[in-house]
């Protein structure tokens, strides 16, 4: 009789911890990190880094009915250097890599609703290898005042592994191929491979090379104001997970351990 309740419980338990519903919402700066916007296989390497435009406008009608306002980079930057507040539930949509299907899926999304994000490039892979976009696309997104755009490297480097002459090269040529290309100051970095691609060397040389954020994929809600001691915290929506696991990630950085 005892076994009756004590298996029910484990499972409970067992969901607990692997769920991050029981913990209370956080307060600061969400940003939110993606990669593909279209349609793959459950069983394509890409699934968990896949979200359909049908579900991503999903996640935006979530975060409306929960008070979260989208901002840019712009905002950002503002509240970081001036003070000016941000707004009550900011949340910043990120985008690694600059796949095509941004351009293709996302970008009208975010035209009919007028929501801003921050897209991160491969400098030396936009207009040149298939499945990323190219430059005059990256252009015209530019073009709309929606969309920003940051480093992420010139090849997607594991930067930790790299000596720090090759870590430089990679920091500053990616970030004049942006402002060369794009006429605007490249001021966000993203780490490629998130906290397994840097180590205590590469963190001091994204802010040498002249960048005033660094994103990294370590999941969490950022307190705000920001004093920079940390990565900006990024939590992960997956390719499979249900709008409960979103409100998850939005409120607490991540839905499972």
């Amino acid at each position: 009789m005892t076994w009756f309740w004590i298996f029910p419980l484990v499972i409970l338990l067992a969901a607990a911890y692997r769920w991050q519903f029981w913990r209370l919402p956080k307060k600061g700066l969400t940003v939110l990190m993606y990669h593909h916007i279209g349609h793959t296989a459950p069983d394509d390497a890409q699934y968990s880094f896949t979200i359909s435009p049908q579900h991503f406008q999903a996640q935006l009608d979530m975060l409306q009915k929960h008070g979260f306002t989208p901002i840019g980079l712009d905002e950002l930057k503002a509240a970081f250097q001036t003070g000016k507040p941000l707004p009550a539930k900011p949340v910043l949509l990120t985008f690694d890599d600059g796949y095509a299907d941004n351009f293709q899926n996302l970008f009208p999304v975010l035209q009919k609703r007028k929501v801003k994000a921050l897209i991160f490039l491969v400098t030396d892979f936009i207009g040149k290898e298939p499945g990323y976009m190219t430059w005059q696309q990256v252009r015209q997104m530019q073009e709309s005042g929606l969309v920003q755009f940051g480093s992420h490297t010139l090849d997607h480097a594991r930067l930790r592994r790299l000596p720090q002459e090759d870590i430089l090269r990679q920091l500053t040529q990616s970030k004049a191929a942006l402002e060369e290309k794009l006429g605007v100051a490249c001021e966000a970095f993203c780490y490629p491979f998130g906290s397994g691609g840097f180590d205590k060397r590469v963190r001091p040389l994204v802010f040498q090379a002249g960048y005033l954020f660094d994103f990294s994929t370590k999941p969490g809600i950022n307190p705000w104001p920001w004093k920079g001691k940390k990565t900006l915290l990024r939590a992960f929506p997956r390719g499979g997970e249900t709008l409960t696991d979103f409100y998850i990630q939005i409120t607490r950085g991540k839905s499972k351990f």
